[in-house]
C-alpha cells in the first residue's frame, strides 16, 4: 500500500486505501463522538454542545475543501459546500455505526464509496478525472 500511497495525491485517494487496509484487517472501527453521542446527547446539554463542536470541527475541513474546489471551477456551481459536507460526514458516522454493530469494516467502505461517489457527481466537466482512483 506504500507505493500506492505515493502515487495518490488527493486526500480521498488517500482515506480510500486506508479504508481499504482497515476492511482487510478485520478490525471493528468506531468514532469516539458517535459512540458518546447516544449516551449524553438528550441528557446533558453541555456534553451535547461539546460533542456537536467535535463534528463541527471535523466537518469544517470538508467543507473548505469543496468551497476550495468551486473556487478553482473543480465543483459544480450549483453544488452547496455546506450540505454536501453534511452529508459526507453522515454518511462516514453511519459507516462507523454499521461497522461497529455488525463487526465489519466493509459496511464503512460501503458508506465511504457512496459518499465519494456523491460528492463526485457534482465535479464539473473540467475536474481532472485523470486522479481519480478506486481502491
Amino acid at each position: 500500500m506504500a507505493a500506492r500511497l505515493k502515487t495518490c495525491t488527493s486526500s480521498i485517494c488517500r482515506f480510500r486505501l486506508a479504508r481499504r487496509a482497515a476492511a482487510r484487517s478485520r478490525s471493528p472501527r468506531s468514532c469516539a463522538i458517535g459512540s458518546l453521542v447516544g449516551q449524553l446527547a438528550e441528557t446533558d446539554e453541555q456534553a451535547r454542545q461539546l460533542l456537536a463542536d467535535g463534528f463541527a470541527r471535523w466537518e469544517a475541513p470538508l467543507r473548505r475543501g469543496l468551497y476550495s474546489l468551486q473556487e478553482r471551477g473543480k465543483l459544480e456551481l450549483n453544488a452547496d459546500p455546506d450540505r454536501l459536507a453534511t452529508a459526507t460526514l453522515a454518511a462516514i458516522q453511519g459507516g462507523l455505526v454499521l461497522t461497529q454493530t455488525r463487526r465489519d469494516p466493509e459496511q464503512l467502505a460501503i458508506a465511504v464509496d457512496a459518499a465519494y461517489d456523491h460528492l463526485r457527481s457534482y465535479a464539473t466537466a473540467g475536474a481532472d478525472s485523470s486522479r481519480r482512483y478506486r481502491a
